[in-house]
């Protein structure tokens, strides 16, 4: 006898039905297909909504970023500290307040500044800084300071009040504490204001004896503005923050000569915290105070200065 001939259909390999869910092979590997691709898309979506931030080389994402007018874009992190050294020392005009980054000169508008700092003590600063520094500008016109309003500051010290003086006002009254003065903040009745600028007997002594009080402090002026500074901490290389300089100007506390920022180390061979410098040394000078380690702030100006002499 014949064994019973049993007939089954062959299906090739690639159709065979998968044993989860009843799923084929092909529907499989197109799913795994599309999956895979749908990944890479947003993986691909995150990077573009991605940067790096040229300053601290930490990946954020865009809306974590500054964008400047100049296309350079960094970190909030990053353009908030930058923000704040800026407007602590004072340093916010057009000029001094640019792009972050090394060579560029892009400016920081105020649009800019008020999206990061609105509401913080910093914008308050900010826009307080920015009142004191301003000055009226000519008229059109007008060839000499003479013809242009002068802002005046009161010179009571319980008073302090800022206003505008026309050029025709020979004497100004502060609106605040109803004091008069002359255009010069002095008040020197019968004698001109250049006169008064000279002095006599009284201002010469007053300006012995401010000398000898230098000279007794160990203070220093700095060679550009003649400013007096008194360094309480940190080394003797010091930057001058008045108004004419701005940061802009560094000497020696030693010899008070101007210097560079790479003489910041190569004008004191025995090291930044000895009072000894290519000039004149000091250190048997007993009412000389000494150089002494600073603080964050004296390390973060020590860190700026390395960064722009390497940056260029």
């Amino acid at each position: 006898l014949k064994s019973p001939v049993t007939h089954t259909d062959s299906f090739p390999a690639a159709s065979a039905v998968s044993a989860v869910g009843g799923m084929s092979l092909d529907d499989e590997a197109l799913a795994r297909r599309m999956q895979e691709e749908f990944d890479e898309e947003v993986r691909a979506k995150e990077a573009r909504e991605r940067f790096e931030c040229p300053l601290c080389f930490e990946t954020t994402r865009l809306d974590h970023g500054v964008e400047l007018d100049c296309r350079h874009r960094v970190c909030r992190g990053c353009f908030s500290g930058y923000l704040q050294v800026k407007i602590t020392e004072k340093r916010v005009t057009e000029e001094e307040l640019c792009c972050p980054m090394p060579v560029c000169k892009g400016e920081v508008t105020v649009p800019q500044l008020e999206g990061v700092l609105r509401g913080t003590p910093l914008w308050d600063r900010f826009l307080a800084t920015r009142a004191e520094l301003w000055r009226p500008s000519l008229p059109s016109g007008a060839s000499g300071r003479g013809q242009a309003e002068l802002l005046c500051e009161c010179p009571s010290p319980a008073c302090g009040e800022r206003f505008l003086v026309p050029p025709s006002v020979a004497e100004a009254r502060c609106p605040k504490c109803t004091r008069s003065f002359c255009r010069c903040r002095s008040r020197h009745p019968g004698q001109s204001c250049e006169a008064c600028a000279t002095g006599g007997a009284s201002t010469q002594s007053a300006d012995q004896e401010l000398e000898q009080l230098i000279a007794q402090n160990r203070w220093q002026r700095c060679p550009k503005c003649g400013s007096v500074s008194e360094r309480e901490t940190g080394c003797n290389y010091m930057t001058c923050f008045s108004e004419k300089c701005r940061g802009k100007v560094c000497f020696c506390y030693l010899c008070g000569v101007e210097l560079s920022t790479i003489e910041h180390y190569t004008h004191f061979p025995h090291g930044l915290f000895e009072n000894a410098c290519v000039k004149v040394d000091r250190r048997d000078d007993e009412a000389m105070p000494k150089a002494s380690w600073g603080t964050a702030g004296w390390w973060n100006a020590v860190a700026r200065d390395v960064t722009s002499y390497v940056t260029g």
